[in-house]
C-alpha cells in the first residue's frame, strides 16, 4: 500500500450531517440541540481536553520530573550509621559524614533521623535534626548543635546579605574621607556635657568627629520623618496621603526626601559656621584664613559635599530596604552606632590602667549589667498587651464570616526610642547655646547654675529627662493611636471586646487601657535612659579622685540608653526578616 492510499477505518469516522433550523427540517423546533444548554446556542466549540468542568485527565494523572525551587533537600542519616561509623566523643559533621562514606552529597545540608539506636557520645553539628534522633543523642551523653547555615545556603537570601555588607562597607569608607579644606588633625572638639554636638557624634561615629563627607549621617532623614509624621496630624492633606495607602505612602516618601535635603543643606551650613568658627578650616600659605572669591567657594564646597553625603546615605538606606535585608536606614544608623564600640572597650581599659582596686570591680560589672540591659529591652521590645476581640456571625451572599475569637495586640512600648530622642534634643538646647558665647559673659551669674542644670552631669538634667520622657511618650502614644477610630473601625467589622459595650464604652476602655501602657512604656525607658547617668553620678560621688594626679575619679558610660535601644530593635526587626524569609522557604528558620 502506498501513502496516497491509505484511509481511515471503515465506520471511525462519519460525515457531519447539517442540521436545519426550525421545525421544516425535520428534527423538531429546536433541531436536536437540545433546550437552552451551551450546545444550543450558536458557535459552540469545546476546546481540546474540556470534561464538562470536572478535572481533566491531564491534571488527575500524577506529575513525573516536577521540581519544586523551593524546597529544601537534605542528606538523611540515622543514629544507627552514626552509631556504627564513629568513635566515641568524635564531632559528627558534613565533612566527617563524607569522609567517612555514609554520604557522597550533603545537598542542602544534612538531616539525622532517629532510626536505631546509638550507645556513643557524639558531638552532632546539622542543618536539621527530628526530635527522636536529638533524645536519643543526648540520652548517649552526646550534644547537638545545629549549623548556622540556613540563611547563607540559599542564594537569594545570600545576595541580601552580601549587598547589605557591601553598602555598609561602602558607608564606613565614606566616613573616613574628609572633606575638602578641611584641616582635622586629631577629632573636633564637641565639648563637655549635653550638647547638640556630642549627641550627632554619638549617631554618627567618628564621622561628625573628624570631618568627612558622611559627617550629617542619617540624621537629617529621621529628623525628617518625625516632622513628617507630626506635620501628618495637623495637616488633613498629609493625613489624606498616608490612607491612600501605597500610592499615598510613595508621594509621602517622595516628599520626605525633599525636606532631607533641606535639612541636610541646614545641618551643613550649621556645621560650616562651627568650623569655621573653631579655626578648622584650611588656611592661605601666610597662615590666615581666605578672603573674597576664595572664601566662598571654600564654604560652597563643603557645604555641597556635606549636602550631598547625607543625599547618598538616604539613597543607600533605601537600596538596602530594596535589594537588602532589614530597613536601610536603621541599619546604617546601627552600623554608625557600632563603631564607636572600640572607643568604648578603650575608655575601659583606661580605667583598669589607673590600677585602682574600685575599677577592676566597677568594669566587669558594668559589662555584666550592658548585656543585662541587651536581654532587658529584648524582652520590652516583645512585650504586649492582647486587649480580646469577639467578631459576630455575619451572611455576605452565600458566605457566613466572623464568628471567631482573637486579640488586639498593644505594645508595651508603643513609641519606640523617639521619646528619648525628643527629650535629649530639647535639653540639648542650652548646652549648644552655651558653647557660642564667651564663659566670661556668664560665668558668676545666674546663667552660670542654669547652664550647668542642663549638664548631663547634674541630678537636675537626670530629674528634667525622667519627666520629659513621659512626656513625650504620652504625647507620641496620643498622635499614634486614636481609641475613638479603633473602637469605630471594630464596630464597623462587627467586632466587640466582650463585656463592654460597642461605640463610646468601648473608646473609653481602649483609652484606660493605652493610657496604663504608656506609663509602664515610659518607665522602662527611662530605666534605659536614666542608667548610665545615674550610674556616672554616683560614681563621681562614691570614687574620689587621686591626690598624687593622674586620675579625675569617677566612671563615665559613653553608650547612652538611646545607642542601646537602636542596636537591639535593629538587630531584632533583621533577625525577624531573616526568619520570614526562611519560613517562606520550609526552613524552621534563622536560628533553628
Amino acid at each position: 500500500m502506498k501513502l496516497h492510499e491509505l484511509s481511515p477505518a471503515e465506520g471511525s469516522k462519519k460525515s457531519v450531517k447539517r442540521i436545519g433550523r426550525g421545525t421544516a427540517s425535520g428534527q423538531g423546533k429546536t433541531a436536536g440541540k437540545g433546550q437552552k444548554g451551551q450546545k444550543a446556542r450558536s458557535g459552540y466549540s469545546r476546546r481540546p481536553g474540556f470534561e464538562g468542568g470536572q478535572m481533566p485527565l491531564q491534571r488527575r494523572v500524577p506529575k513525573r520530573g516536577f521540581n519544586n525551587i523551593f524546597a529544601t533537600e537534605y542528606a538523611i542519616v540515622n543514629v544507627s550509621d552514626l552509631n556504627d561509623r564513629f568513635e566515641d566523643g568524635a564531632t559528627v559533621n558534613a565533612e566527617s559524614l563524607v569522609a567517612s562514606g555514609l554520604l557522597k552529597k550533603t545537598l542542602d545540608g544534612v538531616k539525622v533521623l532517629g532510626k536505631g539506636e546509638i550507645t556513643k557520645a557524639l558531638t552532632v553539628q546539622v542543618t536539621a535534626i527530628s526530635e527522636s534522633a536529638k533524645s536519643k543523642i543526648e540520652a548517649a551523653g552526646g550534644k547537638v548543635i545545629k549549623t548556622f547555615v540556613n540563611a547563607w545556603k540559599v542564594a537569594d537570601i545570600r545576595k541580601k546579605l552580601l549587598f547589605t555588607a557591601f553598602v555598609i562597607l561602602v558607608f564606613r569608607i565614606g566616613s573616613v574621607i574628609p572633606v575638602p579644606f578641611l584641616n582635622i588633625v586629631d577629632e573636633i572638639n564637641v565639648g563637655k556635657g549635653n550638647t547638640i554636638l556630642t549627641y550627632l557624634s554619638l549617631m554618627t561615629g567618628s564621622a561628625f568627629t573628624y570631618g568627612t563627607i558622611f559627617a550629617m549621617s542619617i540624621t537629617p532623614y529621621i529628623n525628617a520623618s518625625i516632622i513628617m509624621q507630626l506635620l501628618a496630624v495637623a495637616i488633613p492633606a498629609l493625613e489624606r496621603l498616608q490612607k491612600e495607602g501605597e500610592e499615598g505612602r510613595k508621594k509621602i516618601g517622595t516628599i520626605t526626601r525633599f525636606v532631607t535635603v533641606g535639612l541636610g543643606l541646614l545641618q551643613s551650613l550649621a556645621y560650616f559656621f562651627f568650623l569655621r568658627a573653631n579655626g578648622y578650616l584650611m588656611k592661605d600659605a601666610s597662615g590666615a584664613a581666605f578672603t573674597g572669591f576664595d572664601a566662598v567657594f571654600q564654604a560652597v564646597v563643603i557645604i555641597a559635599v556635606l549636602t550631598a553625603g547625607t543625599a547618598v546615605i538616604m539613597w543607600l538606606g533605601e537600596q538596602i530596604t530594596i535589594s537588602g535585608i532589614g530597613n536601610g536606614i536603621s541599619i546604617i544608623l546601627f552600623a554608625g552606632i557600632v563603631s564607636r564600640f572600640p572607643t568604648l572597650i578603650k575608655q575601659l581599659f583606661q580605667y583598669l590602667d589607673t590600677g585602682r582596686t574600685v575599677y577592676k570591680v566597677l568594669v566587669p560589672v558594668v559589662c555584666v549589667i550592658f548585656l543585662l540591659m541587651i536581654a532587658y529591652i529584648v524582652f520590652m521590645d516583645n512585650s504586649e498587651r492582647r486587649l480580646p476581640i469577639q467578631y459576630a456571625k455575619r451572611v455576605v451572599g452565600r458566605k457566613m464570616y466572623g464568628g471567631q475569637s482573637t486579640h488586639m495586640p498593644i505594645k508595651i512600648n508603643m513609641s519606640g526610642v523617639l521619646p528619648i530622642i525628643f527629650a535629649s534634643s530639647i535639653l540639648s538646647l542650652p548646652g549648644t547655646v552655651q558653647m557660642f558665647i564667651s564663659a566670661d559673659k556668664y560665668q558668676g551669674t545666674g546663667w552660670e547654675k542654669f547652664f550647668n542644670a542642663f549638664q548631663s552631669d547634674s541630678w537636675w538634667y537626670a530629674g528634667m529627662y525622667f519627666l520629659l520622657i513621659i512626656f513625650f511618650a504620652y504625647f507620641y502614644s496620643t498622635i499614634q493611636y486614636n481609641p475613638i477610630e479603633m473602637a469605630n473601625n471594630l464596630r464597623k467589622n462587627n467586632g466587640a471586646i466582650p463585656g463592654i459595650r460597642p461605640g463610646k464604652p468601648t473608646s473609653d476602655y481602649i483609652m484606660r487601657v493605652l493610657s496604663r501602657l504608656t506609663l509602664i512604656g515610659s518607665l522602662m525607658l527611662c530605666v534605659v535612659a536614666l542608667f548610665p547617668i545615674v550610674y556616672s553620678l554616683i560614681c563621681k560621688a562614691a570614687i574620689p579622685p587621686l591626690e598624687t594626679g593622674g586620675d579625675d575619679g569617677g566612671m563615665s558610660i559613653t553608650l547612652g540608653g538611646t545607642s542601646i535601644i537602636i542596636m537591639c530593635g535593629v538587630a531584632l526587626e533583621t533577625v525577624r526578616q531573616l526568619e520570614s524569609q526562611l519560613m517562606m522557604r520550609h526552613y524552621k528558620g534563622f536560628l533553628d
